[in-house]
């Protein structure tokens, strides 16, 4: 009870800033417009220079004021009943149990995070309920903390917090329009305090609202639940970003769509992936920070407040993606929404075992195509930057120089690479894994152990031994890049 009569206090101020901002601003237009009238009923006669500059910047600001229609952008593809019966009915499941309706519309975005809104109309009129579910988040936690996320989410319409939201995210828009349009001017320093002052007002009410939301899910679903929920989320949010951009990227660029919610499950997997999500998760549960700024409490905080609640039972503790019957087709709609249709249609199907023949092969063909002369005369055996990159590591950052060696270690890499794969070595990868190459008991990683040459972890005599126990120490990377 405490904390909601903070919350309508804060609230209420917020309210009260918003109005004022409007006040302010237009009453500022009023007195722009009103001194070259008050100097002409007086026959004082102001320069036409500063004149137009009253009128431009009355203009400039009644212009950044003035509310904008919501003109709503599908973050996604929609999803119906009909479409995921099963997740329809956990959503209807804990729509009763907050005592809330069913949102308008319920779209799969592609992230690890779920949402709720009022979206379109003008400054909430005409608004209606929205809701995004992401098929990555579904794919990283359980039936039951999906639906405690649900239910943190139904939570916002609970504490009515959805429904001011849209003020204030106009409002915020607003003043950031008019700080724009000011850019320069005096006047912007006024808009700029007012903002910084509306921000740590808004944010405050935001977080606060964060632990309601979070109450509301404990009861609906189990603290104990929501705390896992909260620290998957926020552990595979980061895993998801590493997936996306190292794993995907190049494969979609190359014109292929592989299985992207099983190879987030495979990547996840990975021994080195999932001890940095729980390293990640500890820290933030150990050591993270509010700032004023913020528009959620830190995992720390939040987890910590969860323990005041019923922990309850882990309830169904299938994968939530199993509440889709093919979570594989709605990976294709997933791209279109986000990027392009007609590009997402011209994906061709590639399973993660095809990777490095589709995909990869080509890329290094072009690279040491392009690197031919810098590749000439050297032997694999005998690298040019060994333990050069000792110290940088350790620094954590790089010279001039010292990324000239990087970029040379990797064209090694890709030279050598295109070498096995040309001598007929069998090239096996899966996400969250670096390329592995084979041939009989022998097995290679050339990422990892020229990466150990650069840094001084293995000796350019160990390394040279190396090569010649696998039966490589001949290979000339120059003529590796001409076949």
């Amino acid at each position: 009870m405490k904390q909601k009569a903070w919350l309508m206090q804060r609230a209420a101020l917020a309210l009260l800033l918003m109005v004022s901002f409007y006040a302010l601003a237009l009453g500022l237009a009023a007195f722009l417009l009103w001194m070259p009238y008050e100097a002409y009923a007086n026959n004082v006669r102001l320069p036409i220079k500063l004149v137009l500059i009253c009128i431009g910047f009355a203009a400039a600001i009644v212009w950044a004021v003035l509310p904008r229609i919501d003109r709503f952008v599908a973050p996604g593809p929609a999803i119906t009943a009909a479409d995921a019966p099963e997740l329809f009915a956990a959503l209807n499941e804990v729509a009763k149990t907050t005592g809330q309706a069913m949102p308008a519309d319920v779209y799969l975005v592609n992230d690890v995070n779920a949402f709720v809104a009022q979206r379109g109309g003008v400054m909430g009129l005409g608004s209606r309920r929205v809701m995004g579910i992401g098929l990555p988040l579904m794919q990283a936690v359980t039936v039951q903390e999906l639906k405690a996320i649900l239910a943190h989410e139904f939570g916002h319409y609970h504490s009515g917090d959805v429904a001011i939201g849209p003020w204030i995210h106009k409002t915020r828009a607003a003043i950031a329009r008019t700080i724009e349009q000011l850019s320069g001017n005096h006047l912007q320093k006024i808009f700029v305090a007012y903002g910084n002052m509306f921000m740590r007002v808004t944010h405050a009410v935001s977080r606060r609202q964060e632990f309601i939301a979070d109450e509301v899910a404990a009861n609906a679903a189990g603290a104990a639940v929501m705390a896992s929920a909260l620290r998957k989320a926020h552990g595979y949010a980061l895993a998801f970003h590493g997936y996306w951009s190292a794993e995907v990227g190049p494969v979609l660029s190359s014109g292929y769509l592989p299985p992207l919610t099983a190879g987030f499950a495979k990547f996840v997997q990975v021994e080195s992936v999932s001890a940095r999500v729980a390293d990640s998760i500890r820290a933030e549960e150990a050591e993270g920070q509010s700032n004023p700024y913020d528009t959620h409490p830190p995992l720390r905080e939040r987890v910590a407040a969860l323990r005041a609640f019923a922990q309850g039972a882990p309830g169904d503790t299938r994968p939530a993606v199993a509440l889709l019957s093919d979570p594989a087709r709605w990976e294709r709609r997933l791209l279109a929404a986000a990027i392009n249709e007609d590009w997402a249609r011209s994906l061709a199907p590639l399973a993660w075992d095809k990777v490095v023949e589709a995909v990869y092969v080509p890329i290094w063909r072009q690279a040491v195509k392009e690197n031919t002369k810098n590749l000439a005369g050297t032997l694999v055996s005998r690298p040019s930057f060994a333990g050069k990159l000792a110290e940088a590591m350790k620094r954590g950052r790089f010279t001039d120089h010292e990324e000239a060696i990087v970029r040379r270690v990797e064209l090694t890499v890709t030279a050598l690479s295109l070498a096995l794969h040309t001598a007929g070595w069998e090239a096996r990868t899966s996400p969250g894994e670096a390329i592995a190459f084979r041939r009989g008991e022998h097995e290679l990683q050339p990422f990892a152990e020229l990466m150990a040459v650069a840094t001084g972890k293995t000796g350019f005599d160990a390394w040279g031994a190396r090569c010649v126990e696998l039966g490589i120490d001949a290979i000339a990377l120059g003529e590796a890049a001409r076949a």
